[in-house]
């Protein structure tokens, strides 16, 4: 007599569950992608973005005040300002308004200030702003904020663009 031997068998999965966990890979794969590409879109756009900085942020980062002209303040890489003295200059449109001066190192296309309206208590009722083009590297733009705020007291710079 000769024994026979039988090789052991495996089960086989289930043909339409291979299927399904394929679809599930492929979709969970595509999704992960459109993900990836998103967030890197979105932090590409945030590097971008941030050439505007408030007056906390830029101080932090300013690395070279070589350019900078005597009596201005370094804002952030890009430009300085300084406030002119009290008296020098008159509000013709309103009773509140402030004279400064802002230079570019490099120069800009267009150039935003923005100020925050502050009342005597110390909160911020409103905010101001003033823009100008073409300025030249070096060059120094003086800008008159004007305020149409009744409650406002004092300002607070909060913003300069400069692109």
């Amino acid at each position: 007599m000769t024994e026979e031997t039988k090789a052991t068998t495996t089960e086989q999965p289930k043909k339409g569950m291979n299927g399904c966990l394929i679809a599930f890979l492929s979709i969970a794969g595509s999704i992960g992608a459109i993900l990836f590409l998103f967030v890197g879109c979105v932090g590409m756009f945030a590097v971008n973005y941030n050439d505007t900085v408030n007056e906390s942020e830029g101080k932090n980062t300013i690395k070279d005040t070589s350019w900078v002209p005597e009596g201005f303040t370094a804002f952030n890489n890009k430009v300085a300002y300084k406030y002119a003295e009290s008296g020098s200059y008159t509000c013709s449109r309103r009773t509140r308004c402030l004279q400064m001066e802002v230079v570019s190192k490099e120069g800009c296309d267009s150039l935003y200030v923005e100020m925050a309206e502050i009342n005597s208590s110390g909160a911020n009722v409103g905010y101001n702003n003033e823009t100008t083009s073409g300025l030249a590297a070096g060059q120094k733009a003086i800008l008159v904020l004007d305020s149409y705020n009744d409650a406002a007291d004092t300002f607070r710079l909060s913003k300069i663009s400069c692109y």
